[in-house]
């Protein structure tokens, strides 16, 4: 599946969105991450972690199991790298 994502379309990511999901990346499968989390490890505000998740998820390469919930100031209660992100991180690392 990777073979159908190239490097530019890694490329357009943003770079607080390749900062996330190599955050993600850090926590072992299953583990699902809250945006205090995402914070602590990145630094970057709300605002920004809530506009990278947004992306990763369009590009399919995080799981929000739960779209309905949300924990504030995040647009999202947790999310994990899912084994297609994990891929593409690892492609073009």
């Amino acid at each position: 599946m990777t073979e159908s994502f190239e490097l530019e379309d890694f490329n357009m990511l943003d770079m607080n969105a390749k900062k996330v999901l190599e955050t993600l990346a850090e926590f072992n499968r299953g583990e699902f991450v809250k945006g205090q989390q995402i914070h602590i490890k990145t630094g970057l505000t709300p605002y920004l972690i809530n506009e990278a998740v947004r992306a990763l998820e369009k590009s399919l390469l995080i799981d929000n199991p739960t779209t309905y919930e949300t924990l504030p100031p995040y647009n999202f209660y947790a999310v994990e790298i899912n084994d297609f992100g994990r891929q593409v991180l690892e492609k073009y690392k």
